[in-house]
């Protein structure tokens, strides 16, 4: 690799492993030469990659056919098309990962609608075929108003409520929530369940765990009961602390459970092209990619 990268811990070891797995295409990485890179390119020994390893099968078998990446006695290797799944996506989009590390040195405004959309995508199918979600992150390409106070009239009205009578600050952009998603039931009458994602690429996420205030929506949407709130990153979160704090303050969606989420048959406006651009760029860089 032509640039200092930073690995640390199980997960961030595996990150790198599947990162360079897409940046060689479908040529299998056999055992030792994986050692061999971990060694020289980002200074990991054994031990810490067969607990990467580890955790790759983890994925897996949480997976199944949706893990882009295949676990051999001796090699691992991509799937076909494995750029072009929302899990790498996911992948390249994690912060500290490689490629935020390399090729994507500042978050894009792109970057954060595809993110966006991937999550409406996955809650979209949280609930089955009559799950309903939308961005609701500005900007908007499903039509909703910039101004805020006209946004959550419009919002009310996707989900079939009636807007909330609190006073709803004309310079706000969307209340730190970028995807809404509920479930209606036949009859149309309140109780639905709801959900209030906040999404975010940043590399501090407990922060961010507590932007969305349920008082001050239930001010703003008239709702029987509080929504559920949760909190959408591309990254994974292994167990222990950190996921237990997160799960306090809400629903917590990681890459496994957000990749888990999406139906093959989905398709992402613009994500494909993105992901196979950044892979593009990873693989001049990336030891051992041109054989």
């Amino acid at each position: 690799m032509l640039v200092d990268v930073v690995v640390q811990g199980r997960e961030q070891a595996a990150d790198w492993i599947e990162t360079t797995l897409l940046a060689r295409g479908t040529r299998p990485l056999g055992n030792d030469e994986l050692y061999r890179l971990a060694e020289d390119e980002v200074h990991l020994g054994p031990p810490q990659i067969g607990l990467a390893l580890g955790v790759m099968k983890r994925r897996g078998d949480l997976l199944g056919n949706v893990y882009p990446f295949q676990l051999h006695d001796v090699a691992v290797r991509c799937q076909e098309n494995a750029t072009r799944t929302p899990y790498s996506s996911l992948l390249l989009l994690t912060p500290d990962g490689v490629a935020r590390q390399t090729v994507i040195r500042e978050t894009t405004s792109e970057m954060e609608v595809l993110f966006e959309r991937v999550t409406e995508e996955a809650m979209r199918s949280l609930w089955g075929l009559q799950g309903r979600a939308l961005r609701f992150g500005w900007p908007s390409d499903a039509g909703r108003p910039q101004e805020f106070n006209g946004a959550v009239v419009w919002l009310a009205q996707q989900i079939g409520i009636a807007p909330g009578i609190g006073f709803r600050p004309p310079r706000r952009k969307d209340g730190g929530v970028d995807v809404v998603a509920w479930r209606p039931f036949p009859d149309a009458r309140g109780g639905a369940p709801l959900i209030l994602v906040q999404c975010t690429l940043q590399s501090d996420i407990l922060s961010k765990a507590s932007d969305v205030d349920t008082r001050v929506w239930a001010s703003w949407l008239v709702m029987d009961f509080d929504p559920i709130t949760a909190l959408a990153v591309p990254q994974t979160i292994p167990s222990g602390v950190l996921w237990d704090q997160l799960a306090l303050r809400g629903m917590i969606l990681d890459r496994v459970r957000i990749a888990g989420l999406i139906q093959p048959e989905s398709s992402i406006t613009g994500l494909d092209e993105w992901s196979t651009s950044i892979v593009d760029q990873l693989t001049p860089i990336m030891a051992g990619s041109d054989g």
